[in-house]
C-alpha cells in the first residue's frame, strides 16, 4: 500500500473556503466536496480570475457552458453570471481578484494582454525581488 496521501485525503468534509488580501489581492479558495457540489450563481463588480488547482468543474455562464480540469486559469469579465460545479469527487477552486475603491480604475494592464506583453510589463513592474550574491 502506497504512502501517498491524495488531495482528497487532506481535504476537510465540510470547508468553507479560507480568504486571505493580500497588497489588495483578494483570494478565496472554494473547495467542492462531491460530483455535483456547486458554487451558486453569482457575478463580480470587475473582471477577475479563477484558479482550478484540483479536479474538474462545469461553469454556467452568460455564453452558455464550459468544461475545465485542473490546472486552469479561468478569466471571468465583470458583471458576467456564472456558477460552477464539481465533475469529480473534490475540485478546488481560487477566485482571485484585486480590491478596488471605483467603477473607472485604471488598470496597468489590457484585459486582453497577450503572453508577449504579459512579459514586457513583468519586466517594468517587476513581480519578484531577488537576494543580490
Amino acid at each position: 500500500m502506497s504512502n501517498t496521501v491524495t488531495i482528497i485525503e487532506k481535504a476537510p468534509q465540510e470547508m468553507h473556503g479560507d480568504v486571505k488580501i493580500v497588497d489588495n489581492v483578494f483570494v478565496k479558495m472554494i473547495p467542492l466536496n462531491g460530483i455535483g457540489h456547486k458554487v451558486q450563481g453569482h457575478a463580480h463588480a470587475f473582471d477577475h480570475i479563477t484558479l482550478l488547482s484540483n479536479g474538474s468543474v462545469r461553469m454556467k455562464h452568460a455564453n452558455g457552458e464550459s468544461v475545465f480540469t485542473a490546472p486552469a486559469l479561468i478569466v471571468t469579465k465583470k458583471g458576467t453570471m456564472h456558477e460552477f460545479t464539481s465533475l469529480e469527487d473534490f475540485s478546488l477552486l481560487c477566485c482571485i481578484h484585486a480590491i478596488r475603491d471605483g467603477d473607472d480604475v485604471d488598470d496597468i494592464a489590457d484585459a486582453n494582454i497577450d503572453e508577449e506583453k504579459a512579459r514586457e510589463l513583468t519586466a517594468v513592474f517587476s513581480l519578484l525581488m531577488m537576494e543580490k550574491a
